[in-house]
């Protein structure tokens, strides 16, 4: 099949030539792109399989030779995550065929939102536009296992427990001791009068609690103590 000079001229006026390249600055999070694997490469997904190119020296992805419609540009990486833009590409044909008018524009987008949703528009011209492209967070494929620290170890709400507990134990007859006499008779009647030293308290049996005494045998009859042992009454008769 033969076709004549003006179809061919027209297909050839009408064939798109809209060109992007994506471009990585250097950033205070990459200060040094070059220092990216050979295997970064970006791609531009619309239906069907996507494009994909590969990282230049120049850290950049080109892009050429694009139909019109919208595209998800995806940089993919080992080491960095890289924002995702979405490409818009439109252009107006005459009616006999000729081109007139050919835009590419690239907005921020962001996964998980309907694709109507625009962010910022990061670049807007024909044929042959440089955008640049926002680094993220690096990739952290290992948790660093934290050592041993004091600071952590003292943290610990039983440690804090067991340190006032041990500071009440050994401060309070020291400063039982270096009390006015006036302000240690209030504290011991206090503690006389206060229901945590009442005879049915549990936790006063136990601090009164007279373990030689128990040893040796002796019992308790009102305030005596008397021995098992023994067969003499108080006053040391039989």
């Amino acid at each position: 099949m033969h076709l004549s000079l003006p179809l061919l001229l027209a297909l050839v006026t009408t064939a798109f030539s809209a060109s992007l390249t994506l471009y990585i600055p250097p950033s205070t999070r990459l200060p040094n792109p070059a220092v990216l694997p050979p295997t970064t490469h970006a791609t531009l997904h619309a239906h069907g399989p996507p494009r994909s190119t590969s990282l230049s020296r120049k850290n950049t992805f080109e892009f050429t030779d694009l139909e019109p419609g919208s595209y998800l540009a995806t940089i993919h990486c080992r080491d960095y995550h890289f924002e995702t833009l979405r490409v818009d590409v439109t252009a107006t044909v005459a009616a006999d065929g000729t081109k007139q008018d050919e835009k590419v524009t690239v907005w921020q987008t962001f996964r998980g939102n309907e694709w109507d949703n625009r962010g910022e528009r990061r670049g807007e011209g024909g044929s042959g536009l440089v955008v640049e492209v926002g680094v993220g967070s690096g990739k952290e494929y290992y948790q660093m296992r934290q050592g041993f620290s004091p600071m952590s170890f003292l943290k610990n709400p039983m440690i804090l427990m067991a340190v006032v507990s041990m500071g009440l134990i050994f401060g309070m007859p020291y400063l039982m001791d270096n009390m006015d006499p006036e302000t240690k008779a209030e504290f011991e009647e206090m503690r006389k009068t206060s229901p945590l030293a009442s005879s049915s308290n549990p936790a006063a049996q136990i601090q009164n609690f007279d373990l030689a005494s128990w040893m040796a045998g002796k019992t308790t009859v009102g305030s005596e103590s008397v021995g098992s042992g023994s067969g003499t009454d108080k006053k040391g008769k039989r």
